[in-house]
């Protein structure tokens, strides 16, 4: 099994969805990879493997903020 773990350049979230993310108080969190949506995942949460395409790129939302790992919008 290939394990990767890199950032990419192309699936960061923008802020209103972490906001709404953290807001929302699920434990939700973003694969950077792919851009899914994981469950389960702490707040402070970085480089789970994702259910989606097994990366290990989910990173919990409040985590994506203060990594500054997002695009603002504005």
């Amino acid at each position: 099994m290939e394990i990767r773990m890199r950032l990419p350049n192309t699936e960061k979230p923008e802020l209103g969805q972490l906001l709404e993310l953290c807001e929302a108080d699920d434990n939700l969190g973003l694969c950077l990879a792919c851009g899914e949506e994981a469950y389960g995942v702490e707040p402070d949460a970085s480089w789970y493997e994702c259910e989606g395409c097994g990366a290990c790129n989910v990173f919990g939302a409040e985590e994506i903020l203060i990594r500054g790992l997002y695009v603002d919008e504005e």
